[in-house]
């Protein structure tokens, strides 16, 4: 499978599609994989985080969530390259996974009423899929991570996908500690995912996002939370990325 490195990060040159037939040959073939669902702010937390390369390096796949990653990727010659979206993402493999009769589990949200509302709208809008059950993750380490009733969850249930919906690094990391520990076939972090499904977001029309300015339509929603990050974050990627190529050039 083809990857194309963003400093130093290796994220798969692949489409929806895609994504969702390496998916269900993990499960058919019962594999033990997580996915990250990847963005530039991913990235430059990576560049400072030795750990979260780390598990970039080692899953399944890193699929590209943003816009600028599918661009560069498209320029370097991967025409069919294409953004796997983490809500669209979750909406995809949710309907698809019903005939199959693949079951899920939702681990994150900012609260336990948040969790179980993301499941009754799922099962509400894909009749008969199959939910092992809806948890909201303990918020003190995720570095050490140890929730015992989950842990429990999985272990009885052995769910084929865990959604973990919680923000980046912390997802990567409680993907990290039960790819070790549990026997599920497939892991995947899609933060954000949660509170769009769960109607604490609003997701972005799609004409915006044709247009490259989600990032604008989160920026107007969350201006206190996300001002900070993109002022620190886009220059610093795009900067990062502008050395690179000089370097590699020279190389």
């Amino acid at each position: 499978m083809k990857t194309i490195d963003i400093l130093d990060i290796a994220i798969h040159a692949i489409n929806m599609d895609d994504a969702a037939k390496h998916i269900f040959h993990w499960i058919e073939s019962n594999q033990q994989h997580y996915v990250c669902v990847r963005d530039i702010h991913g990235i430059v937390l990576s560049q400072t985080n030795d750990i979260l390369k780390q598990i970039h390096a080692h899953s399944g796949l890193t699929v590209p969530d943003g816009m600028p990653l599918v661009r560069i990727g498209r320029w370097l010659g991967h025409g069919n390259m294409d953004r796997v979206y983490g809500p669209d993402l979750m909406h995809h493999l949710c309907k698809m996974s019903v005939k199959k009769g693949y079951t899920h589990c939702l681990y994150g949200g900012k609260s336990q009423y948040q969790a179980q509302t993301i499941q009754q709208k799922l099962k509400q809008q894909y009749k008969g899929i199959q939910i092992t059950g809806a948890f909201c993750p303990p918020y003190d380490s995720f570095k050490s991570f140890d929730d015992h009733r989950f842990m429990r969850h999985i272990r009885d249930k052995q769910p084929n996908i865990i959604w973990i919906g919680v923000s980046t690094p912390k997802q990567e990391y409680i993907m990290m500690h039960l790819h070790r520990q549990s026997e599920s076939n497939v892991l995947i972090g899609v933060g954000a995912a949660f509170d769009i499904l769960s109607g604490v977001r609003n997701d972005a029309p799609q004409w915006i996002k044709t247009l490259c300015l989600q990032w604008l339509f989160r920026l107007l929603q969350e201006p206190s939370r996300l001002g900070p990050r993109y002022l620190k974050t886009i220059p610093t990627f795009f900067g990062l990325l502008i050395q690179d190529m000089i370097k590699r050039q020279k190389d």
